[in-house]
């Protein structure tokens, strides 16, 4: 059996993308992402994420506990839906 197309294997050319060619491998593509995430300690809601490069930082509003410094992590959601 063949095995998936993985992140490695994919193309890195702007634009092109393998759902677009008509020989998609027969044991499909995985999509590999590896997310850190973590609540600051002593900081009531605020948490932080991290994948790759990019760094995200949420809270709460202070009506649940946390000190509204940063989206909540239903914003993030409802906007990820967004995109």
């Amino acid at each position: 059996m063949n095995k998936p197309l993985g992140n490695d294997a994919l193309s890195d050319k702007p634009g092109e993308r393998v759902i677009d060619k008509p020989e998609l491998p027969a044991a499909g593509i995985t999509n590999e992402n590896d997310v850190l995430t973590e609540t600051v300690t002593g900081q009531l809601q605020l948490k932080y994420s991290k994948s790759g490069k990019f760094e995200v930082w949420c809270d709460e509003p202070a009506r649940i506990g946390g000190t509204d410094t940063y989206p909540s992590p239903m914003t993030y959601l409802a906007m990820s839906i967004g995109f």
